[in-house]
């Protein structure tokens, strides 16, 4: 964190516990300042132990304890001036590029809101933010290096990240909970006709999508009065088929996974209108497994 937000925190320092931040930032302010310039792979052992440290924290009844798992590997808890909202941020001097983390301090519903392309993706980020806080989703999360910085740096096409292990983490607590995806698309780019008209695209990475992605298309097209496709039926691009999250759950037997393709104009209406994104939140609730 930037050395004037540091000056202006208060710390509580417990033995064998992560350092709990009481600065107050806003989780708008914290994104901002958590972007690094680099992704260091973690080991395969670091995953593990955030995969584990995870599971504990989902599942606290208190999230502002359960964080302290966290310490160890570069990760400091900050309290948001959302005031019922803990993010675990990495530490300034240990900016790996893994990703940035929230969670409700306690409760929420079964909902893990993800952008994990915020810099290419245009509003990725800012919506999911805003989907979050406006919401009553248990956690979410961010990139918070480029995917473009190297070959290595895209959190959904490698093979294992910090990224997968929450979700891995959120599958164990929630089985039949859902993973909202965000990414971004430009509809003159398409290579077919289906996909230069469709306004949102949904799949789950796999040719035979859950009935529930189905009843989540329609609901979306009805609601927000848009042309909504569901990956392969009636579009066969941005199928997610190379998203290796979104295999890594399906062999867990999780079928909660939605990779949601916003158009530009799409994207622009959600950011600016409060409204569309709560009937997008109801969309995926009342849709949900």
């Amino acid at each position: 964190m930037k050395k004037t937000l540091l000056m202006a925190a208060a710390t509580l320092m417990v033995p064998g516990t992560l350092t709990l931040a009481s600065t107050k930032a806003s989780l708008e302010t914290l994104l901002e300042e958590a972007r690094s310039a680099e992704y260091v792979v973690p080991p395969a052992n670091s995953i593990l132990q955030a995969q584990e440290g995870f599971r504990q924290w989902l599942a606290a009844d208190n999230r502002r304890e359960g964080a302290r798992d966290f310490k160890a590997l570069g990760y400091e808890a900050v309290s948001l001036s959302e005031s019922d909202i803990v993010a675990l941020t990495e530490e300034e001097e240990a900016r790996l590029g893994r990703g940035l983390f929230v969670a409700r301090l306690e409760g929420g519903a079964p909902l893990l809101i993800q952008a994990p392309h915020q810099y290419f993706d245009l509003r990725t980020g800012t919506l999911a933010r805003q989907l979050f806080t406006e919401s009553d989703a248990m956690a979410a999360a961010w990139n918070t290096t480029h995917r473009y910085q190297s070959d290595d740096t895209d959190l959904v096409h490698i093979a294992d990240s910090y990224l997968h292990a929450l979700s891995r983490a959120f599958a164990d607590v929630h089985p039949e909970g859902r993973i909202l995806q965000l990414h971004g698309y430009s509809r003159a780019k398409r290579e077919s006709r289906a996909g230069r008209e469709a306004q949102a695209i949904l799949s789950d990475g796999s040719s035979y999508p859950p009935k529930a992605l189905a009843q989540l298309t329609a609901c979306l097209s009805e609601r927000l009065d848009i042309r909504a496709l569901l990956y392969p039926s009636d579009v066969r691009e941005l199928g997610a088929t190379t998203n290796t999250l979104a295999t890594d759950l399906r062999r867990r037997d999780f079928d909660g996974f939605v990779h949601l393709e916003l158009d530009a104009d799409l994207r622009k209406r959600l950011v600016n209108d409060a409204d569309a994104r709560n009937t997008l939140i109801q969309c995926v609730t009342e849709t949900a497994p």
